[in-house]
């Protein structure tokens, strides 16, 4: 485990079927992190070893998120989603420099891919790390992030979106209004399509923008 760090992951019961290889890949890749799962209810499929956290299907995506991060026990977690599916070795090492890069700054995040973020002041040659600007569509992303929890609480406590679409169109405009900041980490990985970069820290494959 890494102190006071888990991995959360979003998923629903219809896509169960996933649950094996995204499981599967963390125990051969990252057999290193304690992790929550936020499902809409708890089933017989649960991932063994897996903490599983129910939410209420008819409520709106920031009350089923809040409720759930609020079960959290760590002060920081990893978003990520059930197609987030690793490919390579995460290395224990560089994701505890990052996540004590992040305790002892005044960032909020550290997306661990670079994703649709153009530019971007260089803050950390040690760690790759660039600063999301500002002025960014991608200041937030559902991508897979280490998050200071108190501040992912307090942003969808703020613009509280209806859906997971929602969350994405307006919360780079929430960050913009309660002056939440992150950085990315970046080390001249290539593109694997029109948005998307590999992550040589946290590699995984996703559907996800």
């Amino acid at each position: 485990m890494i102190s006071n760090l888990a991995v959360t992951t979003w998923s629903h019961t219809s896509y169960c079927d996933v649950w094996p290889a995204y499981y599967g890949q963390f125990k051969k890749f990252a057999p290193f992190f304690k992790h929550y799962m936020f499902i809409n209810e708890i089933n017989d499929d649960s991932p063994v070893g897996c903490v599983m956290i129910a939410n209420d299907e008819q409520q709106k995506f920031s009350n089923r998120l809040v409720s759930s991060l609020e079960k959290v026990q760590e002060n920081n977690v990893i978003y990520m989603q059930e197609d987030f599916i690793l490919y390579d070795t995460v290395v224990r090492e560089n994701i505890s420099a990052l996540n004590d890069y992040l305790n002892s700054s005044d960032y909020s995040f550290i997306r661990l891919i670079k994703s649709g973020v153009e530019g971007g002041d260089k803050i950390s040659d040690q760690l790759n790390l660039f600063e999301v600007p500002n002025a960014s569509r991608y200041l937030y992303s559902l991508q897979a992030s280490i998050w200071k929890k108190r501040d992912l609480l307090k942003l969808y406590r703020y613009y509280r979106p209806k859906t997971m679409l929602d969350s994405e169109l307006y919360g780079s405009h929430a960050c913009r209004d309660l002056q939440i900041k992150g950085c990315y980490v970046f080390g001249g990985e290539p593109k694997r399509g029109l948005y998307h970069y590999d992550s040589a820290v946290f590699p995984f494959m996703s559907t996800a923008i």
